[in-house]
């Protein structure tokens, strides 16, 4: 019955149908009609294969970034222990480093802001009685790295944008 119904659509002339990703306008002769309850001709085969290799492949893949979204899920507790363990320990370690031998810069030099930069170094006032540098100075552990402020002081610092200004009353 269906290939009788798809002979009879296909001898009436004229009869135009519309691609539906393109819009195209064509003749139903070419549209290459078949039965879904007989075998399905070659090219249909292929582009069928074809198309379940990749909606395979596409699961796969799902599976795959749903076991590391899982995994990064059960991983986020211990990394915010061990950030927030190590950002604790660099604010620890700030206070005490002038304190240590290896520091490069004399103690008397060096005043503690913290936030957003750990220490302003004043070289030569604590030993000299007179300033012959000053020095914006972060001290880091662990790899840690510049913040967002302290990178845009260093910034302004290194093109020159740093004044010096007296305000009187």
């Amino acid at each position: 019955m269906t290939k009788r119904l798809i002979q009879q659509l296909t001898s009436v002339t004229g009869m135009k149908v519309e691609c539906p990703n393109c819009g195209e306008a064509f003749s139903l002769s070419r549209a290459k009609l078949f039965s879904m309850y007989e075998s399905y001709p070659p090219a249909a085969q292929r582009l069928m294969s074809a198309r379940r290799e990749i909606a395979i492949e596409l699961i796969d893949d799902a599976k795959e970034r749903g076991k590391q979204l899982a995994l990064d899920r059960k991983r986020k507790p211990q990394k915010i222990t061990i950030s927030t363990q190590a950002t604790n320990y660099g604010q620890h370690c700030e206070q005490i480093v002038p304190a240590f031998t290896s520091f490069p810069y004399t103690q008397g030099d060096c005043r503690i802001l913290f936030k957003p930069i750990d220490y302003i170094v004043f070289e030569g006032i604590g030993a000299k009685g007179r300033v012959e540098a000053v020095k914006f100075v972060e001290f880091k552990t662990g790899g840690g790295t510049l913040g967002l402020k302290q990178r845009q002081i260093r910034d302004c610092i290194s093109v020159g944008r740093v004044t010096h200004e007296v305000i009187e009353k």
